[in-house]
């Protein structure tokens, strides 16, 4: 009997970890991680050092598969944690320290791919642990928090809302920061630390008085790097994880809580202040995350629909004869006009459609659920426009809506992409949301080619979450989603810049679905908006406003219930309803 299995490998300097995983989709994919952590791990020599050679690590790999691999196994998908800078799209590791320099030619992944014939991924060891931490709940909330794995070094990865944070389109590279004492990944090697104790055990310079003195200093540099972080990064948590959250987990030492003490000590720079907590799982957290990311991976590329260019109805021209650098400026904008309103028109074919996601993303939400944007480009930019307004808007939870652009949210305003990011997958952004099957993923592609969109909507579909593609032209149905919303804007008068006409019909569907779903929820009474936040003038004189029309009250009775709630509009209404 074939059981289909994924791997999920981690590579260290010392040892390489594995762990296979059989999944047939039957099983939830949301109670995977926690029968993960009861499930054994395989450990071998990695064979890597300065001189060693490509043979050297790949007969270490074989060694491992020897252990993991069972008669009647078909390995499905491969994911694969370790430490360096791994291109976006997981394909390759493009910076690697000394020891791990064999890492960097591309054979053996090659020799992987032909071995098994399967999509293998590659991804930094702290965003695989952030995955892990993120499927067993420790990334939930509207908080930024940071992922500190220690061993060797030190790893970094930041989680804001539950998304993905690389300022600069760059990992976090806290380790390498150097101070006059050394750099941050020495000052913090766990591994540098246990070599300390005779036996080179870690718990012994926890629990034994002779390394008392090495403890203190220690807690005093780790408390640094957090703090460090903290001012660099925002973070409003540290999460330590590694071999240094592995060892404390089998004794009853109070690091936590020594580190948060010497933290309040130095907070100088800052009003507030971090909190930090060890994660047991340690180094089991980023098997957990490569093998998340290898089942996601496989998922959706086996929905994935791709098309010829000539197809694209998105690229051709609104009139192959028309020569817009001889026209008059007049002419030209009258033909945009012309052609945004002959847009707005066709619109209408796909009101039903609208509606219906308006109706299945209610009741998601009202059971708990999160709407997620995703998009490359123009798309994702508008998208998350309509994030950030409905938060103020209608007083909704900020981390119950996100959006995810390719190439990362933190650089998406001012930067366009340049690194092929809307043909990578999305996957890692949704695991890092801890994706379920209560959330909504609203994919948006003019065109429907952009792979960072599908691969959301077919990962999303995989494991029950409702996916809804919003692309230029209408579709029945289509493998990797649930519903497509057809935005029927035609071909563009500047032939394939879909900023123009699909960008307009775009936030048009989104502001339709928003402030719909916003109606359905209750976030509205009549035409006024009775939920906004008061985060400006304008903003206190439309809250006032709003509880004159409902209350009949005079402009200092408004102001006086709002100033009374702290200008809290929905608690004004509610405190005004029980005064009735």
């Amino acid at each position: 009997m074939t059981r289909n299995i994924y791997l999920g490998i981690d590579i260290g300097g010392s040892w390489l970890k594995g762990m296979a995983v059989e999944w047939n989709g039957k099983k939830p994919f949301h109670s995977l991680p926690q029968l993960m952590k009861a499930l054994p791990v395989v450990k071998v020599r990695s064979r890597l050092a300065v001189d060693a050679t490509l043979n050297d690590f790949i007969g270490a790999l074989n060694e491992l598969f020897r252990s993991l691999l069972y008669e009647g196994a078909r390995v499905r998908g491969i994911g694969i944690s370790t430490a360096g800078i791994v291109d976006y799209h997981g394909t390759r590791l493009l910076t690697a320290s000394k020891h791990l320099q064999v890492l960097l030619d591309q054979g053996w992944m090659d020799y992987l791919q032909n071995s098994f014939g399967v999509n293998v991924t590659v991804i930094n060891d702290a965003e695989a642990a952030s995955i892990g931490a993120a499927s067993l709940g420790y990334l939930s909330g509207n908080k930024i928090i940071g992922v500190m794995p220690v061993g060797t070094g030190v790893g970094f990865s930041v989680s804001r809302n539950g998304r993905r944070w690389t300022p600069n389109f760059s990992l976090p590279l806290l380790g390498c920061i150097y101070s006059s004492d050394g750099y941050y990944d020495n000052l913090c090697s766990a591994s540098s630390l246990a070599a300390l104790d005779d036996e080179g055990n870690l718990c012994n310079i926890f629990t034994k008085s002779e390394h008392e003195v090495s403890r203190e200093k220690y807690i005093k540099n780790l408390a640094g790097v957090i703090s460090t972080a903290h001012i660099i990064y925002g973070v409003d948590k540290v999460l330590v994880g590694g071999g240094l959250a592995d060892a404390l987990a089998s004794v009853d030492f109070p690091l936590a809580k020594l580190l948060m003490a010497e933290l309040k000590k130095e907070s100088l720079l800052t009003s507030s202040r971090v909190e930090v907590e060890l994660m047991p799982e340690g180094n089991l957290l980023p098997l957990i995350g490569s093998v998340l990311l290898a089942m996601g991976e496989e998922k959706a590329q086996s929905l994935r629909y791709q098309r010829e260019y000539t197809d694209f109805g998105t690229e051709k021209p609104y009139a192959e004869t028309l020569c817009l650098d001889e026209l008059s400026s007049t002419d030209l904008i009258r033909l945009l006009w012309q052609a945004e309103q002959e847009a707005g028109l066709n619109l209408e074919m796909s009101v039903s459609h609208i509606a219906t996601v308006v109706d299945k993303l209610s009741t998601k939400l009202a059971d708990g659920g999160r709407l997620i944007y995703v998009g490359a480009g123009t798309s994702g930019r508008l998208a998350a426009i309509d994030t950030v307004e409905i938060a103020c808007t209608f007083g909704f939870p900020r981390e119950k809506v996100l959006t995810f652009i390719a190439g990362g949210i933190a650089d998406a305003a001012i930067d366009i992409e340049n690194r092929f990011e809307e043909d990578a997958s999305s996957v890692p952004d949704l695991l890092y949301a801890n994706l379920s099957d209560k959330d909504v993923v609203v994919g948006i592609s003019a065109s429907g080619s952009a792979y960072y969109v599908q691969s959301a909507l077919g990962f999303a579909k995989s494991v029950g979450a409702y996916s809804v593609l919003i692309q230029e032209e209408f579709a029945e149905s289509l493998s990797f989603c649930d519903t497509v919303i057809a935005l029927r804007s035609g071909n563009e008068v500047l032939a394939g810049s879909t900023r123009m006409k699909a960008g307009t019909a775009t936030k048009k569907v989104l502001n339709f679905l928003s402030t719909s779903v916003m109606v359905r929820m209750g976030k509205v009474h009549g035409c006024y908006m009775t939920d906004l936040e008061c985060i400006n003038e304008k903003l206190i004189k439309r809250a006032e406003s709003v509880l004159k029309v409902l209350f009949n009250l005079d402009q200092e009775e408004a102001y006086r219930a709002l100033k009374q709630n702290r200008y809290n509009l929905s608690q004004t209404i509610h405190s005004l309803k029980g005064n009735m």
